[in-house]
């Protein structure tokens, strides 16, 4: 089985990486594509499936591994670079559990605020990332908690933020959300079309 490593490439390179591999290979091969970016990874498998490749996702930590069957080929294939989309989306990245600075019980009200309704906006957030007090809003029993399991069902991915878990002492008490580090946090914020701080 032949591996295309696509990770820390942004669209059009993997899709090119993917095509290109496709072309070398006999019909019947199996390939496993690896990429590191959710939206290359949409693109990938559109771009895949519109080829007959049958591709097959499976999410292994930060990592997409997409497998096809190479197809017979065709006349002509679809240009790789035109499933390219140009939308990054957004990353909400939630650095407290209080929003703004005045008072500590309004601001606890407002963040709550915001979270619960997150789910009520007309487009959503790709990640939301919860560091140093923010990763409070994601513990049972709270209804921020509850708010971001929702979030997770609609495809929202909720990134906490493991050293701030482990200073707080929460680790068990969360709800929802997968624990990551700084590397991807950063990483994330980086790739983002935008950053919301709420």
């Amino acid at each position: 089985m032949k591996t295309v490593d696509t990770r820390g490439h942004l669209c059009p390179i993997p899709l090119i990486m993917a095509k290109s591999a496709i072309k070398e290979s006999n019909t019947g091969d199996t390939l496993l594509i690896i990429s590191d970016n959710d939206t290359s990874c949409q693109n990938l498998m559109q771009y895949l499936n519109d080829l007959g490749a049958n591709p097959q996702k499976e999410t292994k930590g930060p990592e997409f591994h997409i497998t096809i069957q190479v197809p017979a080929p065709r006349a002509s294939m679809p240009e790789a670079e035109s499933y390219c989309s140009t939308d990054r989306g957004y990353v909400v990245v939630v650095k407290s559990d209080k929003m703004g600075q005045g008072d500590d019980n309004l601001g606890s009200i407002l963040i709550r605020a915001f979270i619960n309704s997150l789910k009520d906006a007309d487009k959503l957030p790709t990640h939301i990332i919860l560091y140093n007090g923010g990763v409070k809003l994601a513990v049972k029993g709270s209804d921020t908690g509850a708010s971001l399991q929702v979030l997770e069902s609609m495809g929202v991915k909720v990134i906490v933020c493991g050293t701030c878990v482990d200073f707080f002492g929460i680790k068990d008490s969360l709800a929802t959300g997968t624990i990551s580090n700084m590397y991807q946090i950063t990483k994330l914020t980086a790739e983002a079309g935008h950053v919301v701080y709420p």
